[in-house]
Formats: C-alpha cells, sequence, structure tokens
C-alpha cells in the first residue's frame, strides 16, 4: 500500500489576502466613508404673503374660486390698514439648524474666551452666520484678537474616540496666535503625550492665506493629532467669511493644515513589522526563554515607549470617517495578515498588554480557575465585541475607550482611574491567566474570528492497489 499526501492551494487565505488587500486600496483612493456633514441647513419658510416660484414654472393667481384661493391672492386684504408688517423671505439661522448657535455653546465659547485672554474683561461675545465668536480688547479698547472654536460645529471631525473640541485665537495680522484643546472623550495619555510634544504650539504663526500647511503629529497619538488638525481647517473654512473675512484683509478660502508623520515613521513600521516577523519563527516560538524575551521586548517597545497597541476600533474607523495614517495602514497590514497566515500572531505573540500579562502569569507562583466554561467565556467575549461594534456604529464614539491598554502604558496613575482599573485586570489575569484576552478583548474577537475563518482545509489522499479504489479524508490542522 502506498500513500500520498496532496494539498490543495489555501484558497481561503488567498481569498482573504485579497479581500484585504482591495479594502486598503479602496480606502487608500476613496478615503474614509463618511463624508462631511453641512454646517447648517436651509428651509424654505412659504408664507401667504410670497411663494417662491422656480423658473420653468408657471402659476397664475386665482381671481376667483373658494376663500383659500382668495386668500393667497397678491391684492387680498390690501385695502385694510393691517398694522401687523408681511414676513419675507430669507435665509434663517438658529439653534435648530445649527447647534453652534445653542444658548449652551454661547456660554462656552464666552467663558473659554475669558480664559484665554490676557485681559477677561476686554472680551464680548459676538454672532456671526453660523457660529459665536468673542473679541478681545486691551485695556485702551483697542480690537486685539478674535477667539474662536468648534463646539457644536465638529460633528464630522473625529480623533480616536470621537470629536475633539477646539479652541483658536486669530491675530488681526491673519495668523493664527493659539491652538488649545478643550474637551473630547479621547484617552488621557494621548492627550498629555500630544500636550508634552508641544503639538499645540506647532500651529502658532500659521498665516490664514488659503495656502496648505503641515504639522508634525505626534508618534503614538497619530489619530488624536490628526483630528485635531482637520479640525483647526474645518474651523478655518466656516469662519472664512464671518467672522475672519470681515476682521481680517487676507483671503483663507482655501486654508488648510494637515498633520504628517514624521521620517522616523518608516523606522518605526519597520521595526514593528520585525517583530511580527520574528515571533513567526519556530525558533522563537519553541523556546520558552526567547519568547519571554520578546514578551518583554513588545511591553517595553510598543507598550511604554510607542503606548502603540492595535484594537478592534482601528478596524471601524475608515468606516466612520477616519482615516489612517502611514504607520497606522502598515499596523493595520501586519495584524490582518498575520491573523489570516499566522493563526493570529498580534493576540499571541505581538499585543504588548496581553504580553504583559503573560509575563505576570510566568512570574505569579499562584494560579487560578475561572467556574465559567470555555465556550461561556468566548460567548461573552462575543457579546461584548458585538454590543460595542455596534454602539460605536450607531455613534457613541466614547465607547472606543473600552480598551484599557492606553492608561496602564501611559502610566497616568495621577489623573486617570482607568490606570488603576487597567492594572487591575493584569494583576487578576496573572491568577486567573489571560482572563482580559480570553473574556473580555474585542480586539481578540475579532482576530481570531479571522483566524478561524481563514483556515485551510485540506485533502489526504490514499490509494489502495490491491482494492482499487481511492478513499479520500478531509481534515483541518490545529
Amino acid at each position: 500500500m502506498s500513500g500520498a499526501l496532496a494539498m490543495t492551494i489555501p484558497w481561503r487565505k488567498l481569498g482573504l489576502s485579497a479581500l484585504v488587500a482591495a479594502a486598503f486600496a479602496f480606502f487608500w483612493i476613496n478615503g474614509p466613508l463618511q463624508e462631511p456633514q453641512p454646517v447648517f441647513e436651509f428651509e424654505e419658510h412659504v408664507t401667504g404673503f410670497a411663494e417662491p416660484v422656480r423658473m420653468g414654472q408657471e402659476y397664475q393667481t386665482p381671481i376667483t374660486g373658494m376663500i383659500p384661493e382668495r386668500e393667497r391672492h397678491a391684492f387680498y386684504h390690501i385695502m385694510e390698514a393691517k398694522p401687523a408688517p408681511q414676513r419675507l423671505y430669507g435665509v434663517i439661522g438658529d439653534a435648530r439648524t445649527n447647534p453652534g448657535l445653542s444658548e449652551e455653546v454661547a456660554q462656552l465659547v464666552y467663558n473659554d474666551a475669558r480664559a484665554n485672554a490676557a485681559n477677561p474683561d476686554g472680551v464680548t461675545l459676538k454672532t456671526a452666520l453660523d457660529m459665536y465668536y468673542a473679541e478681545e480688547r486691551d485695556k485702551d479698547g483697542r480690537l486685539v484678537q478674535l477667539y474662536m472654536e468648534n463646539t457644536g460645529l465638529n460633528k464630522d471631525v473625529k480623533g480616536y474616540a470621537g470629536p475633539i473640541d477646539i479652541g483658536m485665537t486669530v491675530g488681526l495680522d491673519g495668523k493664527i496666535r493659539q491652538v488649545k484643546y478643550l474637551r473630547s472623550m479621547e484617552t488621557t495619555s494621548y492627550l498629555r503625550d500630544v500636550e508634552k510634544a508641544g503639538y499645540y504650539e506647532r500651529f502658532q504663526s500659521i498665516p490664514l492665506d488659503g495656502k496648505s500647511y503641515q504639522v508634525d503629529l505626534v508618534s503614538g497619538a497619530s489619530l488624536t493629532t490628526e483630528g485635531v488638525a482637520r479640525s483647526v481647517t474645518q474651523l478655518v473654512s466656516i469662519a472664512r467669511e464671518s467672522p475672519l473675512g470681515i476682521y481680517l484683509d487676507t483671503e483663507a478660502t482655501g486654508f488648510d493644515v494637515k498633520a504628517v508623520l514624521p521620517d522616523t515613521w518608516v523606522l518605526q513600521a519597520g521595526l514593528i513589522g520585525l517583530m511580527f516577523i520574528l515571533t513567526t519563527l519556530k525558533l522563537v516560538r519553541r523556546s520558552p526563554k526567547l519568547s519571554l524575551g520578546m514578551a518583554a521586548v513588545t511591553v517595553a517597545y510598543l507598550g511604554f515607549y510607542l503606548n502603540n497597541s492595535f484594537t478592534y476600533v482601528t478596524f471601524l474607523q475608515p468606516f466612520l470617517g477616519t482615516s489612517w495614517s502611514y504607520i497606522l495602514g502598515a499596523y493595520a497590514v501586519y495584524v490582518i495578515l498575520g491573523a489570516i497566515w499566522g493563526g493570529n500572531t498580534y493576540c499571541r505573540h505581538v499585543c504588548p498588554y496581553g504580553n504583559a500579562q503573560r509575563l505576570l502569569v510566568w512570574l505569579m507562583p499562584w494560579k487560578g480557575k475561572l467556574f465559567l466554561s470555555n465556550r461561556a467565556i468566548g460567548f461573552l467575549r462575543w457579546a461584548i465585541t458585538i454590543t460595542l461594534a455596534i454602539g460605536i456604529a450607531m455613534g457613541l464614539r466614547d465607547w472606543g475607550s473600552y480598551e484599557l491598554f492606553p492608561d496602564l502604558f501611559g502610566l497616568e496613575f495621577m489623573n486617570s482611574p482607568w490606570f488603576w482599573l487597567s492594572l487591575a485586570l493584569v494583576l487578576v489575569s496573572g491568577y486567573y491567566p489571560m482572563l482580559w484576552c480570553r473574556a473580555l478583548c474585542p480586539t481578540g474577537a475579532v482576530l481570531d474570528g479571522v483566524a478561524w475563518a481563514s483556515r485551510t482545509r485540506y485533502r489526504k489522499t490514499v490509494d489502495t492497489k490491491l482494492a482499487g479504489i481511492r478513499v479520500t479524508t478531509e481534515s483541518v490542522p490545529a
């Protein structure tokens, strides 16, 4: 009896890889799916005094007819002395059609302007077509600068966890004097990294002259810094005609500021890719010492140095109007291909939060056993994942902060209560091995799902010459 093992082409892996390549190509060419929303909406208000008529349409005013028809006549009530003026047709902007003109926003703009002013007593709140702004005058009554912010106007510009409210001060010379962070749902550690890097100072002295400018984004907080830059661009676009066009001699049409990656992004992307390659080597996977060494490297470099773990939110961002930077796109390629071809390389070997748990499991002599079965644990993890994905897709972007690794690696023990929760979960996962990864991590659920869908079936064929028959069996390798 002789046997032959015929391996089929891994169509599933190739198909998923082609699908991933097509998705990346689509978003590379077209950008995120969501289009920017209009700043305010127009509505037609028609009264009995006037009725707009489009060109090409003919309307005959009825002379006789029913009473409702006669009341539409142009001369109806013309002989009666009616003191009430007729309402004219026009564009109406208020808080109903523009959230930027609500009373709450007015109070926020005024308070923020005073907080950022050199002379708070010289601040006066003003109203433009679709936004509030503030004038600041010195003690002699001379106008020195304008203050604006995008509160209520920035729903289509998102950072990592949703819109970012910023305030901007503009001098009468037409240059930006200050960009200041106000409010958002961004992770605290990311915001502190952005501030420590002096990112907001990079906008100072940029002229609003209709040209395009670039600022270096902060590595490890690329989505946050890109969201701030886009918010500045949008705010200038909204204020271009009013108030900027009224106070400044420069024309801001076409003004744009982009957050770009510094040249070091290539090196960082290369190092991350090298980690994925090294962890696929059998020499590393079969050696406990080398595996623990790689785990320590990922915790130190990806965790504490870059604070740049990959999460399930990254998969949703192109569908929610947030574009990826080059380094985040490269990171996504490594993670997805690692799930397809390596059985979820990221979660098993690269994730710094998971490796922090592995190192603690290795160090801790005590181990506990969960009362839940593996099936119940898997169900819990998928329930959390689906709930979060639906919530974020419906607009609850702050749910993207469910991942706790940034607070842990950002060492925000004095500023964020989430640091202590994240640390507690790591410690508990040392006693109940990999509790977060097994039961609570939505990123692991998504990547394990991709790995399961990409498992390649092969056909093992055994020929029996004496019987003259072929026996075929199929199996799936572990």
